[in-house]
């Protein structure tokens, strides 16, 4: 998460990267055990679903995040996989069910994908924050982000910085059961 230009240098190129990141979660069996594909019950994996993100097709992040959420967390005395070291794995769900991942210590960026709620608000400690709380929004059913809004304004990009969030106020996302394919490309990696 630290570099991925030098990621995307050592693979040869953006789209190479992306065709090994899709074989990846597409030949990954989900469940429970270690695999030779994605595994999410190995926390520092937690970040790679969220690549497509920083490489210009975020609809294969909201996809492929729904997929963790859903087949890798149960209610069942197997609730989870892997095990819950410091609460990551809890935490991991908690944030991208609520359509929010940072993914990188020390960097601002705030991932965004597609929410499992209606609506989640986070309460902001006035001690550090100058907001008092960021809720996020959906309106409309299905996996993938349509278009997005912030404070009132059109959000065309798949992230938002930590400082709009400790300002207060509401992210809007539409969803929808297709993938939008232009929504989220802003920073333009997407060709």
């Amino acid at each position: 998460p630290h570099d991925l230009d030098g990621l995307v240098e050592l693979c040869g190129s953006r789209d190479v990267l992306i065709k090994k990141l899709d074989d990846m979660f597409e030949h990954t069996p989900w469940g429970y055990g270690i695999n030779d594909y994605y595994m999410h019950g190995n926390e520092p994996l937690h970040w790679i679903p969220f690549m497509y993100n920083r490489l210009g097709e975020p609809w294969k992040t909201q996809k492929w995040v729904r997929e963790i959420l859903q087949k890798c967390y149960t209610n069942d005395v197997e609730g989870m996989t892997g095990n819950d070291d410091e609460g990551q794995m809890s935490a991991w769900y908690i944030l991208s069910a609520s359509g929010l991942h940072q993914i990188c210590p020390g960097d601002n960026r705030v991932e965004i994908c597609s929410p499992l709620f209606k609506e989640v608000t986070f309460d902001l400690d006035p001690g550090y924050y100058n907001g008092k709380r960021f809720t996020v929004k959906t309106k409309g059913e299905g996996d993938y982000i349509q278009k997005a809004r912030l404070n009132g304004k059109a959000l065309d990009r798949c992230w938002i910085d930590f400082s709009e969030i400790a300002a207060g106020g509401t992210l809007e996302l539409w969803l929808g059961p297709e993938p939008n394919k232009d929504w989220g490309t802003e920073d333009g990696r997407r060709k």
